[in-house]
């Protein structure tokens, strides 16, 4: 029950926290998937077995994830990008659910020949994201990393939004994405339809800060997005019954205030010949 507390209080996914203001990454450049153009950053090693996905959380960058990359392999093929109306890439042009945006993912990664087997690594909303693609698509996924990630069910339906909370939504919120948390809580229902992935190397990341109290994400938000049932709870907590479960004295951007941590468990799942437990 303690993980379940940690991911009531923690669990943040950066609504009303801007993405900072930051200097492109080595190799940032702007690719062209269909009729989108999206931000992203490849890096392809020949004698790759594995291809690293990431998957931001909502308003954040690629930037995000700088430290992280200084840690990772580099026997491995690595794809860090922005998703649709996200900083560099184009507005989006389909409704922003788990499965458009899984789809759209995979379109990116086949169109610059990245190929399975993947590993996923999504923070906070993009956690949610990174669950729809390996329920939908798991003959692709090796294994998954999820940050602090938000999980099927966690987000209310937008009509139980306070006022407070929708009036702040329209006034900083892209309309891409006041859209995808508009409709998490139906992501959530698509992702609960998928079959489970109990057979795949998972490592879950809880924040629970102890003392890195220096991030503005370390400390309870709630904005009355959440659903705090208990029993929702338990049903989260027993999700993917084998995986690493890890608390992390840490912030909710936990892939800046401890790579470190992120990395390994990175790594982990990579070594991983099955589920952990």
């Amino acid at each position: 029950m303690k993980m379940l507390s940690m991911l009531c209080v923690f669990v943040i996914i950066s609504v009303l926290a801007a993405c900072k203001s930051l200097p492109d990454l080595p190799g940032t450049q702007i690719l062209r998937v269909g009729d989108r153009e999206i931000e992203s950053i490849v890096r392809k090693h020949e004698q790759a077995a594995y291809t690293l996905v990431f998957e931001s959380g909502s308003r954040n960058c690629i930037q995000r994830w700088e430290k992280l990359l200084q840690l990772l392999p580099r026997d491995v093929n690595v794809y860090v990008y922005n998703r649709p109306g996200y900083c560099g890439s184009s507005s989006a042009q389909t409704a922003r659910t788990s499965e458009n945006i899984v789809n759209e993912l995979r379109e990116a990664l086949n169109n610059q020949e990245l190929k399975p087997p993947y590993i996923l690594i999504g923070h906070s909303m993009g956690g949610l994201y990174m669950q729809h693609f390996a329920r939908q698509y798991p003959d692709e996924v090796h294994g998954l990393v999820l940050i602090d990630a938000l999980y099927p069910g966690f987000m209310k339906s937008p009509d139980e939004f306070p006022l407070y909370t929708k009036v702040g939504m329209a006034i900083f919120l892209s309309a891409d994405v006041e859209e995808e948390i508009r409709l998490a809580s139906t992501s959530g229902l698509m992702i609960d339809a998928l079959p489970p992935i109990d057979e795949k190397p998972i490592v879950r990341l809880f924040n629970d800060p102890k003392s890195k109290l220096d991030d503005e994400t370390a400390t309870e938000v709630d904005f009355g997005m959440f659903n705090r049932d208990e029993k929702l709870m338990e049903k989260i907590g027993a999700m993917y019954p084998h995986a690493k479960i890890l608390a992390v004295d840490s912030s909710h951007q936990m892939q800046e205030t401890s790579p470190e941590v992120v990395a390994q468990a990175i790594l982990d799942v990579v070594l991983a010949k099955g589920p952990f437990l």
